[in-house]
């Protein structure tokens, strides 16, 4: 996250925990025991994807003009990811390629799993924290051992200009989607 979005997160959330679900450091997880099917059109490895590449132009300003496209290693998951930003919202995508989704269902990590509708046809799951209302993260089972999970992040002060969270998270996981199974 560039430092201007981070001052505006960091000002503008008051939840110290921040907005990412994180691997959990106790038994006392709020994971539910929810189970997403396992029935996928056909597997997707993401060994190979560029996050950063995974929407479009025209996708990207369906949401918010933004900043360029910034490539990491994100250290939860160690793997590619690509943070978006645009002023009063952040959002990211992650090929996640050390873990399946089931690390969210069985309580591995922190954070509420809960399964939603398929996203093209791919199980998916919405990973929230009660606390945190202005973030949500979609992960959606593409292979054994490997899953999208997009993020989606605002500033209160901008509500009215983004989708909700999970609505937000959601539109970036069916671009994603929608161009890997081009």
């Amino acid at each position: 996250m560039t430092g201007l979005a981070l001052l505006i997160f960091s000002t503008s959330c008051s939840n110290p925990e921040g907005g990412t679900a994180t691997p959990a450091t106790n038994t006392n997880t709020m994971s539910t025991s929810t189970e997403p099917p396992t029935v996928r059109p056909n597997e997707i490895r993401l060994d190979e994807e560029d996050p950063c590449l995974l929407m479009t132009a025209e996708q990207l300003n369906e949401i918010g003009k933004t900043t360029a496209p910034k490539p990491i290693t994100e250290p939860t998951f160690k793997s590619p990811s690509c943070n978006f930003n645009a002023n009063g919202a952040f959002w990211s995508i992650t090929t996640v390629v050390t873990e399946g989704i089931e690390a969210w269902t069985s309580g591995k990590r922190k954070g509420q799993a809960s399964e939603i509708e398929p996203i093209a046809g791919y199980p998916a799951i919405t990973v929230t924290l009660p606390t945190d209302e202005v973030a949500c993260d979609i992960a959606v089972d593409v292979a054994n051992g490997q899953y999208l999970y997009a993020g989606f992040e605002i500033s209160p002060s901008f509500a009215d200009r983004f989708p909700k969270p999970c609505d937000g998270a959601r539109q970036v996981a069916e671009a994603a989607m929608e161009n890997l199974t081009k």
